[in-house]
């Protein structure tokens, strides 16, 4: 999978989402990074963009695309940077789950 694939992906996801505006949500090449597990694709809304007005922001503002074709979703919002780091390089929610 490319980039333009993940940044495709997160776009149909989002538009299943948010299918009015608004949001309108913005996509950008650069807020697209890769990992081992899944690709991170960062977004905002044109209104915040626009505004700086944190309360035009949506709520999570990163989409995670499996390398493998597993479902397109949010990061989970309960994770610290470093379990975020951990979950896009394995696809695992939690160090357990890899002991088990």
């Amino acid at each position: 999978m490319t980039a333009q694939e993940a940044l495709t992906a997160a776009r149909e996801f989002l538009a299943r989402v948010y299918p009015k505006a608004p949001p309108t949500i913005v996509l950008r090449p650069d807020w697209v990074r890769e990992h081992d597990w899944a690709w991170e694709v960062v977004f905002d809304s044109q209104e915040h963009l626009d505004s700086g007005d944190f309360a035009q922001a949506l709520f999570t503002r990163v989409v995670v695309v499996p390398k493998n074709g597993h479902r397109v979703d949010f990061m989970p919002t309960v994770f610290d940077v470093e379990m975020q780091q951990y979950y896009l390089a394995t696809g695992r929610r939690t160090r357990f789950e890899a002991e088990h």
